[in-house]
């Protein structure tokens, strides 16, 4: 199905928006990134270092949404970095591991797209046969199914990645789990990413929308913002990739 404004978001339309939405988007982001950080940190160097990381973070994910090779994995390996750094300056041993494996998967990531990209030196994104499919969700039930054993054996040694202090959304659902599953979806959504299978967005999507749901009903209208804000960008993502795709297979 062809959108016309996503179309020309995306500049597979009649006029290229692309360059003009980006700019909105990254502002957009800026500015609730800006507010979120004067408004909630006590702006020490950590947290002016930690907001920078956060803007790298911007310029890699619409890179990223946009087929970008250098600028969405290069800012995606700088980012990352930068947030290893942060977690390891603030003794969060064990919140170094998603960011670890999110670095060395781009590095992977900036070899295996330039091998793979069209006449402009944009990605090609490919479409998941069912194998891909069945693994995909073998792995997200296997990681929901060990991921607690794991958090917890890293929790005894002191590297623990999620708190289970027992608190509750709504009074019904553990924290502890909302973020296990946010966790395995993002790592799902990540190596589908990486390896150029478009419908990972759909994972980024409803990655943002548990945190959507979770910031709202907690009154974490700024963090809210943020998330829809990277929601769009998912969105745009998913339609971009999926119409590069189409046309690589002779669909207009």
């Amino acid at each position: 199905m062809k959108i016309a404004l996503l179309d020309n978001i995306t500049g597979f339309g009649k006029h290229d928006w692309s360059v003009y939405w980006v700019l909105i988007w990254f502002s957009c982001g800026l500015l609730a990134l800006f507010f979120g950080f004067w408004t909630t940190t006590e702006q020490t160097s950590l947290d002016w270092f930690y907001l920078l990381v956060s803007v790298i973070g911007l310029l890699c994910v619409v890179s990223l949404s946009f087929r970008k090779n250098i600028a969405g994995n290069g800012l995606g390996m700088l980012a990352t970095a930068g947030e290893v750094i942060v977690q390891a300056t603030s003794g969060a041993v064990g919140l170094m591991l998603a960011p670890l494996f999110n670095f060395f998967s781009h590095a992977y990531g900036v070899k295996y797209w330039a091998n793979n990209t069209d006449a402009d030196g944009n990605m090609i994104p490919k479409s998941a046969n069912k194998y891909v499919w069945l693994l995909t969700i073998g792995f997200i039930i296997v990681g929901l199914a060990l991921f607690p054993m794991i958090n917890r054996w890293l929790d005894a040694q002191g590297y623990g990645v999620i708190d289970d202090d027992g608190s509750q959304f709504l009074g019904v659902i553990d924290f502890f789990w909302i973020n296990v599953v946010a966790f395995v979806l993002s790592i799902t959504a990540q190596a589908t990413m990486i390896l150029r299978y478009s419908f990972n967005w759909w994972l980024w999507i409803l990655v943002n929308a548990v945190w959507l749901i979770v910031n709202l009903m907690t009154g974490n209208t700024i963090f809210a913002i943020q998330t829809v804000i990277y929601q769009v960008n998912a969105v745009v993502g998913l339609y971009g990739w999926y119409r590069s795709e189409q046309l690589v297979k002779g669909i207009h």
